[in-house]
């Protein structure tokens, strides 16, 4: 089990290093992607992924324990402003006719690493939501 491993991480560090030397750094913004949060809170396992695309769209869906939310995926918007660094969802009208517009501030934007802090309103608490590319998230898990 422990050579399935070795060769399996031996693999996926191949193909991702094989990937990124064929690729355009120039062209590419390190925000576009799935992104992987995973916490714990009162012994439960809670996972949010959320997947930003090019076009300023984007979906979201949250685990608790490994079953996905009542609420399944939700599709929404986004901004992201480079200079004040400010990222905001737009959620799309609710049966309601309201629409929901959420803004939080990016501490940090690598390839591998998007930290959120949650901080732009009177509700925040600055809690951090610190999401990683779901490619680092599955050698992680392959690791452990």
């Amino acid at each position: 089990m422990k050579t399935f491993r070795f060769f399996a991480t031996l693999l996926i560090i191949t193909l991702c290093a094989g990937f990124t030397s064929c690729s355009d750094d120039d062209d590419e913004n390190p925000l576009f992607g799935t992104w992987i949060s995973v916490y714990t809170e009162n012994s439960k396992e809670y996972k949010e992924v959320i997947t930003l695309n090019s076009d300023g769209t984007g979906t979201s869906a949250y685990y608790e324990n490994g079953q996905i939310d009542k609420e399944g995926v939700e599709n929404f918007k986004y901004t992201y402003d480079e200079n004040s660094k400010v990222f905001t969802f737009i959620w799309e009208e609710d049966s309601d006719g309201n629409i929901d517009i959420y803004s939080m501030h990016v501490k940090e934007l690598t390839n591998s690493k998007l930290v959120l802090i949650d901080d732009m309103d009177e509700e925040s608490e600055g809690d951090n939501h610190i999401y990683k590319t779901v490619m680092l998230s599955l050698i992680n898990s392959m690791l452990n």
